[in-house]
C-alpha cells in the first residue's frame, strides 16, 4: 500500500458549539467535513492549485513544537508533500484518537491567518466558481473542452468567449473554461485582483 493509499480523513468529534462545513472537491471526487473559515480558505487553495496533484483533509497526528497536533491538511505536487498545520484553526478532536494515525520526520508548514490575504479575492471567486464544476463537469465532453481551448489562442474575456462559444449552451461552456482553468491549462491574473464577472480575462497557461 503506497503512502497515499494509507491517508484517510480523521472522523472528527462534533462539539456542540461547532459547524460542520461540507464541500465537494472535484480533484478527490468526494464530500469533504471542514470545521472553520480558515481550513474552508486553506481547501479553496489547494483545490485550486493545479501544481497540488493530491490532498487529504486531517490525515493525522503531526509534531509542532514538541505538541502532538492534528493537521488539517496533506498536500503532495510533483516534487514534494507536506502536512498544514492552521495556525488559527480550531483544536479538532478526533472520535477515536487512539486510531489516528502519527507522522513523524515529515515536512510540517504552520500557516497563519495573515497568510491568507493576498488571496482572498483567489478565494472568493473559486467558492464561485467550484459549484460549476461540481454540477455540470460531467456534462462537458473532452471534444467541448478543446473547442473551448481553441477559442483562447489569445487572451479574451468571459463573456468575449462565452460569445465565441455560443454554439454551446451557456453554462456548459462557462464550465468548460472554469475546468480547463482548474487543470492548469487556462489562467487569470483578474481572479487574484478582482470578483469574477463577464469581464475576467482568461488566457493560456503557455502565452
Amino acid at each position: 500500500m503506497s503512502f497515499i493509499d494509507a491517508l484517510r480523513p480523521t472522523e472528527i468529534k462534533r462539539l456542540p458549539w461547532m459547524r460542520r462545513i461540507h464541500v465537494h472537491s472535484p480533484k478527490l471526487g468526494r464530500t469533504l467535513v471542514l470545521f472553520s473559515e480558515e481550513s474552508i480558505n486553506a481547501w479553496a487553495l489547494i483545490e485550486s492549485c493545479p501544481l497540488i496533484t493530491a490532498f487529504c483533509e486531517h490525515p493525522g497526528y503531526v509534531d509542532v513544537g514538541g505538541h502532538r497536533v492534528l493537521a488539517e491538511f496533506w498536500i503532495q505536487g510533483e516534487e514534494r508533500q507536506a502536512f498544514l498545520k492552521l495556525d488559527a484553526g480550531i483544536e479538532l478532536v478526533p472520535e477515536r484518537p487512539e486510531q489516528v494515525r502519527t507522522f513523524t520526520e515529515v515536512v510540517v508548514e504552520s500557516v497563519v491567518p495573515g497568510w491568507f490575504e493576498p488571496y482572498r479575492h483567489w478565494i472568493a471567486n473559486w467558492l464561485q466558481i467550484n459549484p460549476y464544476l461540481v454540477s455540470n463537469a460531467r456534462f462537458v465532453t473532452s471534444e467541448m473542452l478543446n473547442r473551448v481551448t481553441g477559442v483562447f489562442a489569445t487572451a479574451r474575456p468571459l463573456y468575449d468567449a462565452e460569445h465565441a462559444l455560443r454554439e454551446m449552451d451557456r453554462q456548459l461552456a462557462r464550465t468548460a473554461i472554469f475546468m480547463l482553468l482548474h487543470q492548469g491549462q487556462l489562467r487569470s491574473d483578474d481572479l487574484m485582483l478582482s470578483p469574477l464577472a463577464s469581464t475576467t480575462v482568461f488566457c493560456r497557461s503557455d502565452a
